[in-house]
Protein backbone atom coordinates (compact mmCIF):
# COMPACT_ATOMS: atom_id res chain seq x y z
CA UNK A 1 0.00 0.00 0.00
CA UNK A 2 3.02 2.39 0.86
CA UNK A 3 4.29 1.95 -2.64
CA UNK A 4 1.20 2.41 -4.40
CA UNK A 5 1.30 5.59 -2.46
CA UNK A 6 4.47 6.93 -2.93
CA UNK A 7 4.22 5.88 -7.12
CA UNK A 8 0.93 7.87 -7.38
CA UNK A 9 2.79 11.30 -5.35
CA UNK A 10 5.76 10.56 -7.55
CA UNK A 11 3.40 10.41 -10.99
CA UNK A 12 1.52 13.81 -9.66
CA UNK A 13 5.06 15.16 -8.92
CA UNK A 14 5.86 14.16 -12.33
CA UNK A 15 3.08 15.65 -13.98
CA UNK A 16 3.60 19.00 -11.93
CA UNK A 17 6.63 19.43 -12.79
CA UNK A 18 6.26 18.92 -16.41
CA UNK A 19 3.02 21.25 -16.02
CA UNK A 20 5.75 24.00 -14.65
CA UNK A 21 8.49 23.29 -17.20
CA UNK A 22 6.48 23.72 -20.02
CA UNK A 23 5.16 27.58 -18.97
CA UNK A 24 8.46 28.10 -17.55
CA UNK A 25 10.55 28.25 -21.10
CA UNK A 26 11.48 31.34 -22.37
CA UNK A 27 8.70 32.03 -25.73
CA UNK A 28 11.79 32.30 -28.02
CA UNK A 29 11.75 28.83 -27.23
CA UNK A 30 7.81 27.81 -28.05
CA UNK A 31 8.48 25.17 -30.17
CA UNK A 32 4.84 25.86 -32.14
CA UNK A 33 3.86 28.39 -34.76
CA UNK A 34 5.45 28.59 -38.04
CA UNK A 35 6.62 32.71 -36.20
CA UNK A 36 8.26 32.52 -33.29
CA UNK A 37 7.06 34.39 -30.49
CA UNK A 38 8.98 37.32 -29.72
CA UNK A 39 11.43 37.13 -27.10
CA UNK A 40 10.01 40.22 -25.29
CA UNK A 41 12.33 41.63 -22.77
CA UNK A 42 10.10 42.63 -19.07
CA UNK A 43 10.73 42.11 -15.88
CA UNK A 44 9.15 39.03 -14.00
CA UNK A 45 7.82 41.06 -11.28
CA UNK A 46 7.52 44.95 -12.44
CA UNK A 47 7.73 47.99 -9.82
CA UNK A 48 4.19 49.26 -8.48
CA UNK A 49 2.34 52.31 -9.75
CA UNK A 50 1.40 55.15 -7.90
CA UNK A 51 -1.51 54.45 -5.66
CA UNK A 52 -3.60 56.88 -7.12
CA UNK A 53 -3.63 55.58 -10.34
CA UNK A 54 -4.48 51.94 -9.06
CA UNK A 55 -7.38 54.02 -7.09
CA UNK A 56 -8.04 55.14 -10.77
CA UNK A 57 -8.58 51.48 -11.97
CA UNK A 58 -10.55 51.01 -8.79
CA UNK A 59 -13.16 53.12 -9.48
CA UNK A 60 -13.45 52.64 -13.33
CA UNK A 61 -13.80 48.77 -12.25
CA UNK A 62 -16.89 49.71 -9.94
CA UNK A 63 -18.34 52.01 -12.53
CA UNK A 64 -18.51 49.35 -15.14
CA UNK A 65 -21.08 47.00 -12.89
CA UNK A 66 -23.23 50.21 -12.06
CA UNK A 67 -24.76 50.88 -15.09
CA UNK A 68 -26.21 54.26 -15.33
CA UNK A 69 -23.93 55.83 -12.22
CA UNK A 70 -22.98 59.42 -12.13
CA UNK A 71 -19.04 59.57 -13.54
CA UNK A 72 -16.59 61.58 -11.27
CA UNK A 73 -13.69 62.94 -14.05
CA UNK A 74 -11.69 63.87 -10.40
CA UNK A 75 -11.34 60.10 -9.74
CA UNK A 76 -9.71 59.32 -13.04
CA UNK A 77 -7.33 62.47 -13.20
CA UNK A 78 -4.27 61.00 -12.04
CA UNK A 79 -4.67 57.94 -14.43
CA UNK A 80 -5.45 60.44 -17.85
CA UNK A 81 -1.95 62.29 -16.22
CA UNK A 82 -0.04 59.55 -15.97
CA UNK A 83 -0.75 58.23 -19.49
CA UNK A 84 -0.82 61.90 -21.13
CA UNK A 85 3.06 62.22 -19.69
CA UNK A 86 4.33 59.05 -20.68
CA UNK A 87 7.23 59.37 -22.62
CA UNK A 88 9.06 56.49 -21.05
CA UNK A 89 8.41 53.16 -21.82
CA UNK A 90 6.29 51.74 -19.00
CA UNK A 91 6.70 48.24 -19.23
CA UNK A 92 8.52 47.39 -16.66
CA UNK A 93 5.16 48.67 -14.40
CA UNK A 94 3.30 46.27 -13.13
CA UNK A 95 -0.62 47.47 -12.19
CA UNK A 96 -1.83 45.10 -9.20
CA UNK A 97 -3.07 41.98 -9.74
CA UNK A 98 -6.64 41.69 -10.74
CA UNK A 99 -7.63 38.33 -10.79
CA UNK A 100 -4.44 37.45 -12.88
CA UNK A 101 -1.23 38.77 -13.31
CA UNK A 102 -1.12 42.87 -15.15
CA UNK A 103 1.02 44.81 -17.94
CA UNK A 104 1.55 47.63 -19.56
CA UNK A 105 1.88 48.91 -23.18
CA UNK A 106 2.53 52.62 -24.95
CA UNK A 107 2.07 53.04 -28.41
CA UNK A 108 1.70 56.58 -30.30
CA UNK A 109 -0.93 56.47 -32.89
CA UNK A 110 0.02 58.80 -35.98
CA UNK A 111 -3.68 59.91 -36.42
CA UNK A 112 -6.04 62.14 -34.04
CA UNK A 113 -8.83 60.93 -31.64
CA UNK A 114 -11.76 61.23 -34.45
CA UNK A 115 -10.48 58.71 -36.27
CA UNK A 116 -9.66 56.28 -33.53
CA UNK A 117 -13.16 56.79 -32.87
CA UNK A 118 -14.26 56.59 -35.98
CA UNK A 119 -12.97 52.50 -36.92
CA UNK A 120 -12.84 51.29 -33.50
CA UNK A 121 -16.17 52.75 -32.24
CA UNK A 122 -18.24 52.76 -35.32
CA UNK A 123 -20.64 49.52 -34.43
CA UNK A 124 -21.17 48.31 -37.38
CA UNK A 125 -17.10 47.53 -37.54
CA UNK A 126 -16.21 44.97 -35.31
CA UNK A 127 -13.23 45.51 -33.77
CA UNK A 128 -11.44 42.46 -35.31
CA UNK A 129 -11.67 44.26 -38.40
CA UNK A 130 -9.18 47.19 -36.85
CA UNK A 131 -6.90 44.39 -34.55
CA UNK A 132 -6.85 41.43 -36.56
CA UNK A 133 -3.63 40.02 -35.09
CA UNK A 134 -5.52 39.50 -31.76
CA UNK A 135 -9.12 39.24 -32.51
CA UNK A 136 -10.54 36.47 -34.65
CA UNK A 137 -14.74 37.47 -34.52
CA UNK A 138 -15.92 40.43 -32.30
CA UNK A 139 -19.43 42.08 -31.93
CA UNK A 140 -21.81 44.18 -29.85
CA UNK A 141 -24.31 42.55 -27.77
CA UNK A 142 -28.08 44.31 -27.96
CA UNK A 143 -28.73 46.33 -25.39
CA UNK A 144 -25.85 48.34 -25.58
CA UNK A 145 -25.86 51.79 -25.35
CA UNK A 146 -23.13 52.50 -28.79
CA UNK A 147 -26.36 50.95 -30.52
CA UNK A 148 -28.49 53.20 -29.30
CA UNK A 149 -26.51 56.53 -30.39
CA UNK A 150 -28.37 58.88 -32.67
CA UNK A 151 -24.73 60.40 -34.11
CA UNK A 152 -21.23 58.89 -33.66
CA UNK A 153 -18.62 59.08 -30.94
CA UNK A 154 -16.53 61.20 -32.53
CA UNK A 155 -19.59 63.57 -33.38
CA UNK A 156 -19.51 64.39 -29.70
CA UNK A 157 -16.01 65.52 -29.93
CA UNK A 158 -16.66 69.21 -30.47
CA UNK A 159 -19.14 69.76 -27.60
CA UNK A 160 -17.58 67.50 -24.96
CA UNK A 161 -18.69 70.34 -22.24
CA UNK A 162 -19.80 67.11 -20.32
CA UNK A 163 -18.77 63.70 -20.46
CA UNK A 164 -20.09 61.15 -22.54
CA UNK A 165 -20.51 57.77 -20.77
CA UNK A 166 -21.07 54.38 -22.83
CA UNK A 167 -22.12 50.99 -21.18
CA UNK A 168 -22.38 47.57 -22.90
CA UNK A 169 -21.94 43.95 -23.67
CA UNK A 170 -19.26 42.88 -26.31
CA UNK A 171 -18.82 38.93 -26.87
CA UNK A 172 -14.92 37.96 -28.78
CA UNK A 173 -13.10 35.20 -30.04
CA UNK A 174 -9.22 35.64 -29.89
CA UNK A 175 -6.83 34.74 -31.97
CA UNK A 176 -4.17 31.71 -31.21
CA UNK A 177 -2.28 32.98 -28.24
CA UNK A 178 1.18 32.40 -28.97
CA UNK A 179 2.44 30.85 -25.94
CA UNK A 180 0.13 27.81 -25.37
CA UNK A 181 -1.78 28.29 -28.92
CA UNK A 182 -5.45 28.35 -28.29
CA UNK A 183 -8.46 30.69 -28.90
CA UNK A 184 -11.58 31.14 -26.93
CA UNK A 185 -14.78 32.45 -26.94
CA UNK A 186 -16.60 35.09 -24.39
CA UNK A 187 -18.30 37.59 -23.29
CA UNK A 188 -16.86 41.30 -22.10
CA UNK A 189 -18.45 44.41 -20.35
CA UNK A 190 -17.32 47.72 -21.67
CA UNK A 191 -17.06 50.49 -20.32
CA UNK A 192 -16.58 54.03 -22.77
CA UNK A 193 -15.76 57.32 -21.51
CA UNK A 194 -15.16 60.25 -23.57
CA UNK A 195 -14.36 63.27 -22.02
CA UNK A 196 -12.09 66.77 -22.28
CA UNK A 197 -9.73 66.83 -19.77
CA UNK A 198 -7.03 70.37 -19.10
CA UNK A 199 -7.99 71.29 -23.16
CA UNK A 200 -7.28 67.67 -24.35
CA UNK A 201 -10.09 65.05 -25.81
CA UNK A 202 -9.45 61.45 -23.89
CA UNK A 203 -10.95 58.12 -24.55
CA UNK A 204 -11.19 55.95 -21.56
CA UNK A 205 -12.03 52.04 -23.07
CA UNK A 206 -12.71 49.38 -19.88
CA UNK A 207 -12.96 45.80 -20.25
CA UNK A 208 -14.11 43.19 -17.56
CA UNK A 209 -14.71 39.72 -18.88
CA UNK A 210 -17.88 38.24 -17.95
CA UNK A 211 -17.48 34.58 -16.21
CA UNK A 212 -15.32 32.04 -17.77
CA UNK A 213 -14.79 31.47 -21.43
CA UNK A 214 -15.80 28.74 -23.38
CA UNK A 215 -13.13 25.71 -23.25
CA UNK A 216 -10.11 26.51 -25.05
CA UNK A 217 -9.70 25.17 -28.50
CA UNK A 218 -6.18 24.13 -30.36
CA UNK A 219 -4.82 26.95 -33.27
CA UNK A 220 -1.71 27.75 -34.79
CA UNK A 221 -0.13 31.20 -35.93
CA UNK A 222 0.96 30.19 -39.15
CA UNK A 223 1.92 33.80 -39.83
CA UNK A 224 1.44 36.66 -37.35
CA UNK A 225 2.67 39.21 -39.92
CA UNK A 226 0.16 38.41 -42.56
CA UNK A 227 -2.59 38.21 -39.66
CA UNK A 228 -2.88 34.09 -41.05
CA UNK A 229 -4.23 31.90 -38.25
CA UNK A 230 -5.38 28.10 -38.25
CA UNK A 231 -8.68 27.06 -36.29
CA UNK A 232 -8.83 23.55 -35.32
CA UNK A 233 -12.24 23.15 -33.55
CA UNK A 234 -10.67 20.64 -31.48
CA UNK A 235 -10.55 21.10 -27.23
CA UNK A 236 -7.10 21.29 -25.06
CA UNK A 237 -4.03 22.73 -25.94
CA UNK A 238 -1.42 22.73 -28.70
CA UNK A 239 1.41 21.79 -26.80
CA UNK A 240 2.43 18.01 -26.88
CA UNK A 241 2.08 16.56 -23.07
CA UNK A 242 -0.84 18.85 -22.19
CA UNK A 243 -2.81 18.54 -25.44
CA UNK A 244 -5.27 16.77 -23.51
CA UNK A 245 -6.65 19.31 -20.92
CA UNK A 246 -9.53 21.91 -20.96
CA UNK A 247 -8.08 25.44 -20.67
CA UNK A 248 -10.43 28.25 -19.73
CA UNK A 249 -9.71 31.88 -19.94
CA UNK A 250 -11.18 32.50 -16.16
CA UNK A 251 -10.73 36.20 -16.32
CA UNK A 252 -9.49 39.31 -18.66
CA UNK A 253 -9.54 42.66 -18.22
CA UNK A 254 -8.13 45.86 -19.41
CA UNK A 255 -8.13 49.83 -19.11
CA UNK A 256 -7.20 51.82 -22.54
CA UNK A 257 -6.55 55.22 -22.14
CA UNK A 258 -6.12 57.55 -25.63
CA UNK A 259 -4.97 61.05 -25.27
CA UNK A 260 -5.22 63.30 -28.15
CA UNK A 261 -1.91 65.53 -28.67
CA UNK A 262 -1.14 68.67 -30.44
CA UNK A 263 0.02 67.98 -33.89
CA UNK A 264 -2.71 65.55 -34.63
CA UNK A 265 -1.61 62.23 -33.06
CA UNK A 266 -2.59 60.16 -30.00
CA UNK A 267 -0.47 58.83 -27.00
CA UNK A 268 -2.81 55.61 -26.43
CA UNK A 269 -1.69 53.30 -23.25
CA UNK A 270 -2.76 49.82 -22.62
CA UNK A 271 -3.42 48.50 -18.77
CA UNK A 272 -4.39 44.58 -19.14
CA UNK A 273 -4.81 41.85 -16.64
CA UNK A 274 -5.08 38.15 -17.82
CA UNK A 275 -5.89 34.84 -15.92
CA UNK A 276 -6.20 31.71 -17.69
CA UNK A 277 -5.42 27.68 -17.16
CA UNK A 278 -6.90 24.96 -16.32
CA UNK A 279 -8.41 23.61 -12.99
CA UNK A 280 -8.20 27.03 -11.79
CA UNK A 281 -4.65 27.42 -12.22
CA UNK A 282 -3.30 30.72 -13.70
CA UNK A 283 -0.17 29.67 -16.42
CA UNK A 284 -0.01 33.32 -17.72
CA UNK A 285 2.86 35.39 -17.05
CA UNK A 286 3.21 39.00 -17.46
CA UNK A 287 5.62 38.30 -20.79
CA UNK A 288 2.53 36.25 -22.14
CA UNK A 289 0.52 39.48 -21.83
CA UNK A 290 2.87 41.76 -22.83
CA UNK A 291 3.53 39.85 -25.66
CA UNK A 292 -0.04 39.86 -26.77
CA UNK A 293 0.00 43.61 -26.45
CA UNK A 294 2.49 43.97 -28.80
CA UNK A 295 0.58 41.84 -31.55
CA UNK A 296 -2.34 43.89 -30.50
CA UNK A 297 -0.25 47.20 -31.21
CA UNK A 298 1.34 46.02 -34.50
CA UNK A 299 -2.07 45.28 -36.28
CA UNK A 300 -4.13 47.72 -34.67
CA UNK A 301 -0.95 50.69 -36.20
CA UNK A 302 -1.14 49.21 -39.43
CA UNK A 303 -4.84 48.89 -40.16
CA UNK A 304 -5.21 52.42 -38.75
CA UNK A 305 -2.56 54.60 -39.85
CA UNK A 306 -2.73 52.86 -43.84
CA UNK A 307 -3.49 55.44 -46.57
CA UNK A 308 -5.10 52.50 -47.99
CA UNK A 309 -8.12 52.05 -45.67
CA UNK A 310 -11.47 53.45 -46.63
CA UNK A 311 -13.58 56.18 -44.99
CA UNK A 312 -14.82 54.29 -42.04
CA UNK A 313 -18.46 54.52 -43.47
CA UNK A 314 -17.92 52.76 -46.46
CA UNK A 315 -15.46 50.05 -44.71
CA UNK A 316 -18.88 49.65 -42.44
CA UNK A 317 -21.09 49.52 -45.56
CA UNK A 318 -18.58 46.36 -46.77
CA UNK A 319 -18.53 44.80 -43.81
CA UNK A 320 -22.53 44.87 -43.38
CA UNK A 321 -22.41 43.84 -47.28
CA UNK A 322 -20.15 40.44 -46.35
CA UNK A 323 -22.93 40.02 -43.57
CA UNK A 324 -25.58 40.20 -45.91
CA UNK A 325 -23.85 37.65 -48.38
CA UNK A 326 -26.13 34.07 -49.37
CA UNK A 327 -25.17 30.94 -47.66
CA UNK A 328 -23.96 29.91 -51.21
CA UNK A 329 -22.31 32.74 -51.80
CA UNK A 330 -20.10 32.95 -48.54
CA UNK A 331 -19.56 28.87 -49.10
CA UNK A 332 -18.61 28.72 -52.28
CA UNK A 333 -15.29 31.49 -50.98
CA UNK A 334 -14.72 29.20 -48.16
CA UNK A 335 -14.41 25.98 -50.19
CA UNK A 336 -12.00 28.09 -52.02
CA UNK A 337 -10.14 29.72 -49.46
CA UNK A 338 -9.96 26.39 -47.50
CA UNK A 339 -8.77 24.89 -50.83
CA UNK A 340 -6.24 27.15 -51.01
CA UNK A 341 -5.45 27.53 -47.20
CA UNK A 342 -4.33 24.01 -47.36
CA UNK A 343 -2.06 24.29 -50.42
CA UNK A 344 0.11 27.56 -49.19
CA UNK A 345 0.67 25.91 -46.18
CA UNK A 346 1.32 22.66 -46.90
CA UNK A 347 5.04 22.73 -45.81
CA UNK A 348 4.38 25.20 -42.38
CA UNK A 349 5.46 23.18 -39.55
CA UNK A 350 2.68 24.00 -37.45
CA UNK A 351 0.02 22.00 -39.35
CA UNK A 352 1.79 18.89 -39.79
CA UNK A 353 0.12 17.23 -36.58
CA UNK A 354 -2.13 14.78 -37.92
CA UNK A 355 -5.12 15.99 -36.01
CA UNK A 356 -4.75 19.02 -37.54
CA UNK A 357 -3.48 17.76 -41.20
CA UNK A 358 -6.82 15.76 -40.91
CA UNK A 359 -8.82 18.62 -40.90
CA UNK A 360 -7.55 20.18 -43.80
CA UNK A 361 -7.21 17.35 -46.03
CA UNK A 362 -9.15 18.15 -49.52
CA UNK A 363 -10.49 21.69 -48.05
CA UNK A 364 -11.71 19.80 -45.24
CA UNK A 365 -11.04 23.45 -43.13
CA UNK A 366 -14.26 24.64 -44.62
CA UNK A 367 -16.69 22.30 -42.51
CA UNK A 368 -15.19 23.29 -39.60
CA UNK A 369 -15.88 26.91 -39.79
CA UNK A 370 -19.72 27.87 -38.83
CA UNK A 371 -21.54 30.43 -40.46
CA UNK A 372 -20.32 33.51 -38.39
CA UNK A 373 -16.69 32.40 -39.21
CA UNK A 374 -17.05 32.03 -42.48
CA UNK A 375 -18.24 35.72 -42.74
CA UNK A 376 -14.97 36.32 -40.23
CA UNK A 377 -12.60 34.98 -42.61
CA UNK A 378 -14.17 36.55 -45.77
CA UNK A 379 -14.38 40.11 -43.95
CA UNK A 380 -10.55 39.59 -42.93
CA UNK A 381 -9.76 38.80 -46.62
CA UNK A 382 -11.30 41.82 -47.70
CA UNK A 383 -9.39 43.75 -45.34
CA UNK A 384 -6.39 42.24 -47.01
CA UNK A 385 -7.33 43.21 -50.24
CA UNK A 386 -8.42 46.84 -49.23
CA UNK A 387 -4.96 46.96 -47.69
CA UNK A 388 -2.77 45.29 -50.50
CA UNK A 389 -1.90 42.28 -48.88
CA UNK A 390 -2.17 38.52 -50.46
CA UNK A 391 -5.49 37.06 -50.03
CA UNK A 392 -6.72 33.20 -50.29
CA UNK A 393 -9.75 33.99 -52.28
CA UNK A 394 -10.90 37.14 -53.88
CA UNK A 395 -12.57 39.64 -52.16
CA UNK A 396 -11.68 42.47 -54.05
CA UNK A 397 -14.96 42.62 -56.25
CA UNK A 398 -18.47 41.79 -53.99
CA UNK A 399 -20.73 40.51 -56.71
CA UNK A 400 -23.31 37.81 -55.09
CA UNK A 401 -23.09 35.97 -57.82
CA UNK A 402 -20.91 32.20 -56.84
CA UNK A 403 -17.90 32.22 -58.31
CA UNK A 404 -15.84 29.64 -60.43
CA UNK A 405 -12.45 28.43 -59.18
CA UNK A 406 -10.37 31.36 -58.69
CA UNK A 407 -7.06 31.86 -59.94
CA UNK A 408 -4.46 32.17 -57.12
CA UNK A 409 -1.17 33.22 -56.82
CA UNK A 410 -0.62 34.09 -53.21
CA UNK A 411 2.85 33.96 -51.78
CA UNK A 412 2.92 30.87 -49.55
CA UNK A 413 3.74 31.41 -46.07
CA UNK A 414 6.76 29.95 -45.57
CA UNK A 415 8.04 32.37 -48.31
CA UNK A 416 8.46 30.69 -51.40
CA UNK A 417 6.31 31.86 -54.05
CA UNK A 418 3.73 29.46 -55.83
CA UNK A 419 0.90 29.33 -58.15
CA UNK A 420 -2.56 27.57 -58.23
CA UNK A 421 -3.29 27.40 -61.74
CA UNK A 422 -6.72 27.78 -63.38
CA UNK A 423 -9.12 25.18 -62.00
CA UNK A 424 -6.45 23.14 -59.46
CA UNK A 425 -8.79 24.71 -56.67
CA UNK A 426 -11.37 22.65 -57.21
CA UNK A 427 -15.09 22.50 -55.16
CA UNK A 428 -15.09 21.12 -51.93
CA UNK A 429 -17.22 17.89 -51.49
CA UNK A 430 -20.30 18.42 -49.75
CA UNK A 431 -20.12 18.62 -46.22
CA UNK A 432 -22.90 15.85 -45.64
CA UNK A 433 -20.04 13.77 -47.54
CA UNK A 434 -17.44 14.35 -44.91
CA UNK A 435 -16.92 13.30 -41.20
CA UNK A 436 -18.45 15.58 -39.37
CA UNK A 437 -15.97 17.94 -37.84
CA UNK A 438 -15.96 19.97 -35.03
CA UNK A 439 -17.07 23.03 -35.06
CA UNK A 440 -14.96 25.72 -33.43
CA UNK A 441 -15.64 28.48 -31.29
Amino acid sequence: MKMNIMVVRFKSTAVLLAIFMLFAVPLAGAPFAEAEPRDVKIKRDGDPLPQEIEDSFAYLFELIHNRGGAFDPARVAPMIDFVDNCDEDPKDLEPKRRGGRGAILRMDIDCDLERVLKYLYNPKIPNYVIVPSVLRLSGWREGSDILKLDEGLWDKLGSLNEPVVLWGKEFESNTPDSFAGAYYLYDLHRLVILLNHNGKNVLISVTDQDGESDVGRKGAIVNDATWTYFYSGIEGLDRGLLSWMDTYMYSSCSVQVFVEKEGGWTRDVLFKWLKAGWSGLNVVMRKHIFEGSVRFSESFKAVLESDRLPPSEELADMVTDINAMPDEFVDDKIRVYARTFEFMNKNVKALQKKEFAKVLKDGGYADVLDRRERVGVLVLQKLKCLLGMKTYVDMCGLSIEPDAPETVTPESEDGNAQTLEQGKVETAAPVADREEAAVGG
